[in-house]
């Protein structure tokens, strides 16, 4: 007949719109709040314990529990540090233009940042370090296919593959890129998928299962 039930309502203020620590996403989060009710024949009577207030991605629904304007200050503070941290990189590579895993690391470290088009411009600027490594060609591929730029992501797959035909994240990626771009290769996807199966990339297998279900229905 009676007990306790949360209730979660949305808070009377504008969203914040900011970077989504899980999607990664731009999204608007939404403030909301979370408290226990005591509740007789299951309607809510009176509140009971704290409140609880929290935030919301609009765009995954994740829940972070604190503020949404908190939760800003926070990524921006932190988005702050990984840029002054890209720019001791970049600095770096400037002294040492062939460093490989220097430019690997700054690639990837724009990528967090959501910043693609610094991410290409520092492989434009260090080539040397780019052709010299084939992880590097991999980060650069998957960098252009978040931008669904799939001719790019493939090209840069290929160059990889040129240096280690086994090397698993370029066959994958290869096979990713070639599945879901707007007309999709299926036999091309399927042998990268094999290959990248073959390489014991931990992905491959259900990848490939996915590709071979849509070349039956084909």
């Amino acid at each position: 007949f009676f007990g306790t039930k949360p209730i979660v309502r949305t808070d009377h203020q504008p969203p914040v719109r900011t970077r989504c620590p899980k999607c990664e996403q731009e999204a608007d989060f939404i403030a909301k709040t979370r408290r226990n009710w005591f509740t007789l024949f299951l309607v809510p009577v009176f509140p009971v314990g704290r409140v609880m207030r929290f935030s919301e991605c609009a765009h995954c629904r994740t829940m972070f529990r604190i503020p949404p304007q908190q939760l800003k200050n926070n990524l921006d503070q932190a988005d702050s540090a990984q840029r002054q941290r890209a720019i001791a990189m970049s600095n770096s590579l400037r002294n040492s233009p062939a460093n490989s895993v220097t430019l690997n690391d700054l690639m990837a470290l724009y990528a967090t940042l959501n910043d693609s088009d610094a991410a290409i411009a520092a492989a434009r600027d260090f080539p040397d370090a780019l052709h010299a490594s084939e992880q590097c060609m991999v980060t650069l591929g998957r960098i252009y296919l978040t931008r669904n730029d799939f001719a790019q992501a493939v090209q840069w797959f290929d160059h990889a593959l040129q240096r280690d035909r086994q090397q698993p994240d370029a066959n994958y990626f290869k096979a990713v890129a070639l599945l879901t771009q707007p007309a999709p290769d299926l036999e091309a996807a399927q042998s990268a998928a094999r290959a990248a199966r073959n390489a014991n990339h931990p992905s491959a297998e259900l990848l490939l299962r996915d590709i071979e279900s849509k070349l039956r229905q084909a």
